[in-house]
């Protein structure tokens, strides 16, 4: 792996002894880096056991339920966010960075639906953004972007087995 993934990221990557990962992809595939979390959930179509993949697009509210109803151990959300770094790294955000309104392409704040999610999974939920290059308005993601997502695609897949896709 190249060092655009910390250790803490890889940490948060991997599945639990028992139960569920549930990973949840967010992101706008129409403003370039911001898709992200779609790219990754588009790529991820063999997860390893123990994993599920939710993509919430750019309305992470809207899976709340479907999320809730899996009944992870363990939530990560992957998103885009500008926290400063070299474009393409990934870090862990702590949820009080995250602000509680919203500044983003999303129609509702990533902070209350992770404070959602905490109380109808019962589960902690990690934040992993990802520096993006650009979140203007245009498609596809930028190269040190898209090598950081296939990094994750790999991370999350199986070598062999069955569709295991939410």
């Amino acid at each position: 792996m190249s060092n655009s993934l910390t250790a803490k990221v890889l940490e948060a990557f991997s599945a639990v002894s028992s139960g569920i990962t549930l990973i949840i992809t967010v992101g706008n595939s129409l403003r370039s880096d911001d898709g992200i979390g779609p790219y990754i959930a588009q790529k991820c179509t063999n997860l390893k056991k123990g994993i599920e993949l939710l993509d919430a697009a750019d309305k992470p509210e809207n899976i709340i339920d479907k999320a809730a109803k899996l009944g992870p151990v363990k939530v990560v959300i992957i998103d885009a966010a500008d926290f400063g770094a070299e474009e393409g790294k990934a870090q862990i955000i702590e949820a009080k960075c995250i602000p509680e309104t919203t500044l983003s392409t999303h129609t509702f704040p990533l902070r209350i639906v992770a404070k959602i999610l905490e109380e109808d999974c019962g589960a902690p939920v990690t934040f992993v953004g990802i520096q993006p290059k650009n979140v203007g308005l245009g498609e596809g993601l930028s190269e040190k972007v898209k090598k950081t997502a296939d990094e994750m695609v790999k991370l999350l897949s199986a070598q062999s087995g069955g569709l295991r896709h939410a």
